[in-house]
């Protein structure tokens, strides 16, 4: 007998699946760039935002919980010092003919006004403002 607990969980995950291994890779690598482990954050509500014909040019909006990397130093880390976690808002532009551009920010807003730059005449997708 399946839960609801289970159908729950799956209906997450779908909502938070990249769909595209190419994207999921910048953004993490994006993520372990800026001091972030990149490997082990939770990409949550990736999606497609604005495009440009003829499609080559993708805007994708998406948030992550990322947890600072710890720097190493000679003496031990204090067990009252735990690595931070972070809710970043972020905005990929993906060309398929180039490498991916990735930005994220600790404030929403900026996301926004980064979108606004970078879709300047492309397609926006019905709800892109509303969602962010």
């Amino acid at each position: 007998m399946l839960s609801f607990q289970w159908f729950a969980k799956l209906a997450e995950r779908w909502r938070n699946w990249t769909g595209d291994r190419d994207l999921d890779v910048a953004i993490r690598q994006h993520l372990s760039d800026r001091g972030y482990r990149g490997a082990s954050a939770q990409l949550k509500a990736v999606k497609l935002i604005a495009i440009q014909r003829p499609g080559w040019i993708q805007i994708y909006r998406f948030e992550a919980v990322a947890i600072e990397q710890t720097v190493e130093s000679d003496s031990s880390p204090s067990p009252q010092e735990k690595p931070r976690s972070l809710l970043l808002y972020g905005l990929v532009r993906d060309d398929g003919r180039t490498q991916s551009e990735v930005e994220t920010f600790i404030h929403p807003a900026r996301r926004i006004e980064l979108f606004h730059q970078w879709a300047e005449g492309m397609i926006k997708l019905r709800g892109a403002f509303a969602s962010m």
